[in-house]
């Protein structure tokens, strides 16, 4: 899996001038100079139509060049590093627009209003079409710098985003490997106990030993088809835990019996992928293994309202089974609380317990989902 190398400030992020933002961009430059052109005519009371065009000169261009600024600054964000060259290339790009727009409005000229006021000067005073540039820069400066601080508030914005993005990412990234550390690190369990269980068959009853190396191979089979995944609907965990059993059934035979009280409606319920088979390995290791005559596995599912239970029970002898009192937790019970809290943190929780009537009770409470999460599905 390649680690993602995306880097917002590398990479210039997408632009905000694209088509769609094009007509509202057009539509405030048209009011603008309408209301410019409304303003000029009752003031003044010039004729509308050339109010318009003096002041469609003034302020249409911009409808055009905003796109074209905003994609400039996109390329050319100001930031620490290059700071001071791209204000001069922002400066420039001013300088190559202020010069034609002031030629514009030298084109355009006044509106009636205002060339009937300055007949009245003399031609000694008519600015020259310099100055007129001049002023129309001086005019489109801060018009100019407002457009860049609004695309560098959408190029920051989006590039924020991208960073929240490419950071859920990585941690989702993170915990898939940690998942799927963690059952590297439970597959090997089982797969030593059951060789070790194989190895003690082998010349005692090779019949047996045959049947559990093919329950074995096709269990871990149906691993290896599930080793991308992070989650599998409760009907798979089951077809797994039946191999699991088949292999156990032939090691002890009569004295194991295994219950299921599982409802047809939680099969489709989204469980972490081989939760099920170490609570029952640990269930006959601390229960059924130690008990003199035939023992009960009894594997439960049920809901209740957002929450699922998975429930392993035993019937062997429970407390007495521990030393000083207190339940030791191997590889198995510490890999299932470390993947539960990788899945749903806080959420999802486990429980051993051993009632007074004797036994092993492991309860695993999870929320109840029936699609996977985003961690198995990155």
């Amino acid at each position: 899996m390649g680690s993602p190398t995306a880097n917002p400030e590398a990479a210039p992020a997408a632009s905000p001038a694209t088509s769609r933002y094009w007509i509202p961009i057009s539509a405030f430059w048209v009011l603008i100079t309408l209301a410019s052109a409304l303003q000029e005519l009752l003031i003044l009371r010039g004729e509308f139509w050339a109010a318009f065009r003096f002041a469609g000169s003034l302020w249409l261009p911009w409808a055009f060049l905003t796109p074209a600024i905003v994609w400039f600054s996109n390329a050319n964000t100001l930031n620490r590093a290059q700071w001071r060259k791209r204000i001069a290339r922002h400066l420039l790009v001013f300088v190559l627009i202020a010069v034609p727009l002031g030629m514009i409005s030298h084109w355009a000229g006044p509106p009636p209003s205002r060339r009937n006021a300055q007949t009245q000067t003399t031609a000694q005073t008519q600015p020259s079409i310099t100055e007129i540039i001049l002023r129309r820069g001086i005019f489109q400066f801060p018009i100019y710098w407002g457009i860049v601080a609004i695309a560098h508030a959408f190029i920051f914005s989006q590039r924020a985003r991208e960073r929240e993005q490419l950071a859920l990412n990585l941690e989702t990234r993170l915990a898939k490997s940690r998942l799927q550390a963690l059952q590297m690190q439970l597959n090997p369990h089982f797969l030593f106990n059951t060789l070790n269980s194989i190895a003690s068959l082998v010349h005692e009853n090779p019949k047996a030993a045959d049947e559990m190396i093919t329950s074995l191979s096709e269990f871990l089979r149906l691993t290896l088809k599930t080793s991308d995944r992070s989650e599998v609907p409760l009907r798979e965990e089951m077809d797994f835990l039946d191999h699991y059993l088949a292999i156990e059934q032939i090691r002890f035979g009569d004295r194991l019996r295994v219950e299921k009280q599982i409802e047809p409606a939680l099969l489709g319920a989204q469980v972490p992928v081989l939760i099920l088979q170490p609570l029952v390995e640990n269930a006959i290791k601390h229960g059924i293994e130690k008990k003199l005559g035939p023992g009960v596995v009894t594997i439960t599912a049920s809901r209740s309202g957002e929450t699922m239970q998975l429930q392993v029970r035993d019937n062997g002898r429970g407390q007495q089974a521990t030393v000083g009192g207190h339940v030791s937790e191997g590889v198995g019970l510490s890999n299932i609380r470390a993947r539960l809290r990788e899945l749903a943190g806080d959420a999802a929780t486990l429980q051993i317990s051993s009632p007074p009537e004797g036994g092993f009770v492991a309860e695993i409470r999870l929320p109840w989902r029936t699609i996977p999460s985003r961690a198995s599905q990155a």
